[in-house]
């Protein structure tokens, strides 16, 4: 008798994307381009080039590239910290994602964004998962 396993799947939400409007003099970067699938955190550095405060708060939004079409990933415990945080103007501040506690791990490979900053300004870092 040949037992077969399942082959592992990604762990997709059935929300729909919202794509935000680009964000002027603000940027999002992750620390390192790639990453393992067991990577439990992510830092990202916001720099923030506007001559004024920029506001965050520390809502996760990840999502996965799937044959040219964002996907998002499942969140298994929501982020309830929406504290409106600010950051000094010509600046840049890291933020560390934990995501061993929001998402199923590890994470399949494949291209990955993960989207910072607050309600109506959020934009996104992109990374990969090799």
């Amino acid at each position: 008798m040949l037992l077969t396993g399942c082959s592992p799947k990604d762990d997709f939400d059935d929300y729909k994307i919202v794509e935000y409007p680009p964000v002027e003099n603000v940027s999002a970067k992750t620390e390192f381009d790639e990453y393992d699938g067991d990577t439990e955190s992510i830092v990202v550095f916001i720099t923030n080039d506007r001559d004024e405060r920029f506001l965050f708060d520390y809502y996760i939004s990840l999502q996965k590239d799937v044959d040219g079409v964002w996907r998002p990933i499942r969140i298994i415990k929501e982020v309830y910290d929406l504290v409106a945080r600010y950051m000094s103007e010509c600046s840049t501040m890291p933020l560390e994602f934990g995501l061993k506690e929001y998402v199923k791990l590890p994470l399949l490979p494949g291209r990955y964004r993960i989207w910072v900053g607050n309600e109506r300004e959020r934009l996104p870092a992109e990374f990969t998962i090799k």
